[in-house]
């Protein structure tokens, strides 16, 4: 518990205050400052992380120096940071994310096995790859998978291995740290917001009780991968490079693509958002940018020296092969029957179409519970379907608010966002290489979901009182089979009353159990199989598991049924909210 308060403490203060101290004087608006600021702090704790690493600088001692360091950097910008807060707007953004942040974790409390659809292993591998980092394994060292190591981008495991060193690495710090760091694709959102619809007051909690009501965000936010802080840094990005176009902002357009530089860094689904921002730069802002080359040459200079503080490693130890082939969108295409082209129509079809309406097999689904059969079902819609993943009705509506945009396009700034939108959702797809029948949203579309939960926040208002009640229903039932749901089914665990796996039976999927199995690795091996499984504990964990009884340690391992009472209380918070913002009342809003 101390250790887990001691974490959350270090998050909040060296994920703003380093960056904070450099944007402070900047002339940007205070939840710019804000969001610069994160984006900011995060890519030097990388920088630092990545250098004790080169270094081989183990031990708490250096880590506890760079804390030491942001918490006097925060002393020294003391007065800027009560400016900031005391700022309105900011300080609904900083309390809209504190109570985003305490649903959050109460749902992660529910947590004590992760399922879901066929859902297996991600979560484990990347707990390995920060183990890597934390313990200084060796460059050998087989992750969890069979992947190569230069597979995945290491920025978000580098940060987390950072935090940890200075508590401990037992998971649910971990999963702490993961659910924190990926939350933080708020704050942009509320910020790019304004470039989206302009005068809607209420759009910080309304957008924060879509996020919280939404299976997608709040799955991506609980299970330990990497995406959403690679759409935080997406976001980011897109705010910068409007408002240094609209401003004609050298440093802000720099910052544009610092940011996207270090999505990539996070998780590889940023890439093609980087691709579509390079090329309209090109063709369309070049020639108009004054000192246009040397603007180029800096944005290209800065974000290819930050991925270059990877890809130059890699390349070293593992190889040009192996880091720039090893990732799944290069391996699993080679081996793709028909060809990719097919592969890539097939799975853009099946991301816009969910699989109930098509001839799809759900053997997938079978299961002893009829729970986890319904769990599953729903699950396979709101994480792979690109337009429900925003919601059963706020998915339409997010169509129909982009067609209205389309017939009343009168800007450049609205012809960005049309040619974005297809642009990013076709190559996001392209870029994917398996082929997928229940769609590839979960994959490499977070950040279009993202962006269209934040269309909705924005100009929801604008619409009419009836679409606005349709949208409540539709977040309750999100709620319900997206959310709470999918959090129950994750609570199951073996009791002294009931047996929910067991060596080779489970009463939910094969996924589920197969995720329970790697939990309990050596406490669930019986005699015969235990010697296997010191074996694979030694070669991919070095020794973790025998260090930690066998087996891991999940937040909701350590709750009783208080987090599902505080989601269940909370709940009626994230509806009131998406009440007090139906259409009809007195707030008006302006389309940007």
């Amino acid at each position: 518990m101390k250790e887990g308060i001691l974490l959350l403490v270090l998050l909040a203060i060296c994920s703003f205050t380093p960056g904070f101290y450099f944007v402070r004087k900047l002339r940007w608006s205070q939840p710019e400052k804000l969001c610069g600021a994160v984006g900011l702090s995060l890519i030097l704790l990388y920088a630092v992380s990545t250098a004790f690493y080169w270094l081989d600088i183990t031990g708490p001692a250096a880590f506890w120096a760079v804390s030491a360091i942001c918490l006097a950097l925060g002393m020294l910008a003391r007065r800027d940071i009560v400016r900031l807060v005391s700022w309105g707007q900011t300080r609904s953004m900083l309390a809209a994310f504190a109570c985003l942040l305490l649903w959050t974790l109460a749902l992660l409390a529910m947590i004590r096995n992760y399922s879901g659809g066929g859902w297996a292993g991600d979560w484990l591998e990347h707990f390995q790859r920060t183990l890597f980092f934390l313990h200084h394994f060796p460059q050998d060292t087989p992750i969890h998978g069979g992947y190569q190591f230069p597979a995945r981008p290491p920025m978000m495991n580098l940060l987390t291995a950072f935090f940890l060193s200075q508590t401990s690495d037992r998971f649910e710090l971990f999963q702490l740290t993961f659910t924190f760091l990926n939350l933080l694709v708020f704050l942009p959102c509320c910020l790019l917001s304004l470039a989206l619809w302009r005068r809607s007051r209420r759009r910080v909690w309304l957008l924060a009780a879509l996020f919280a009501l939404n299976p997608m965000i709040m799955e991506n936010a609980t299970y330990t991968w990497t995406k959403l802080l690679a759409v935080f840094y997406v976001v980011l990005a897109l705010w910068f490079y409007l408002a240094g176009w609209r401003k004609d902002d050298r440093l802000r357009m720099t910052a544009a693509f610092v940011a996207l530089a270090a999505g990539v860094l996070v998780h590889y689904s940023a890439g093609p958002y980087l691709v579509f921002l390079a090329l309209h730069y090109l063709i369309f802002l070049f020639r108009q940018r004054r000192q246009s080359w040397r603007e180029l040459a800096t944005a290209a200079g800065a974000g290819g020296a930050l991925l270059a503080s990877w890809f130059a490693w890699s390349i070293a130890v593992y190889g040009a092969r192996a880091t720039f082939l090893s990732n799944t969108a290069v391996t699993a295409s080679a081996k793709v029957e028909g060809g990719n082209t097919a592969k890539i129509a097939a799975n853009l079809f099946d991301t816009l179409v969910p699989y109930p309406l098509r001839n799809v097999s759900v053997e997938l689904l079978k299961q002893p519970t009829r729970a986890g059969w319904l769990r599953d079902g729903a699950f396979l819609i709101y994480q792979t379907n690109v337009i429900f993943a925003m919601g059963v009705i706020g998915g339409l509506i997010v169509l129909y608010l982009l067609s209205l945009a389309w017939r009343r396009r009168k800007s450049e700034e609205q012809s960005f966002w049309l040619i974005l939108v297809p642009f990013c959702l076709v190559l996001s797809v392209a870029v994917h290489g398996e082929r997928e029948t229940f769609g590839v949203a979960h994959v490499t579309l977070q950040p279009m979901v993202v962006l269209g939960l934040t269309l909705l926040a924005a100009g929801f208002a604008s619409l009419g009182r009836v679409v606005g009640v349709l949208l409540l229903a539709g977040c309750m039932l999100d709620f319900s089979l997206g959310v709470f749901l999918q959090a129950r089914v994750e609570n199951a665990e073996n009791t002294a009353d009931k047996i929910v796996f067991s060596d080779q039976a489970t009463q939910l999927s094969g996924s589920a159990w197969l995720n329970w199995a790697w939990k309990h690795q050596l406490a669930a091996c019986g005699a015969v199989q235990l010697p296997q499984c010191r074996a694979r504990d030694q070669v991919y964990f070095h020794g973790w598991y025998a260090r930690n009884q066998g087996q891991m340690v999940f937040l909701g391992d350590w709750t009783g049924y208080w987090s599902t009472i505080l989601v269940l209380l909370m709940f009626p918070v994230w509806i009131t909210a998406l009440g007090a913002s139906l259409p009809g009342g007195t707030e008006r809003t302006e389309a940007s």
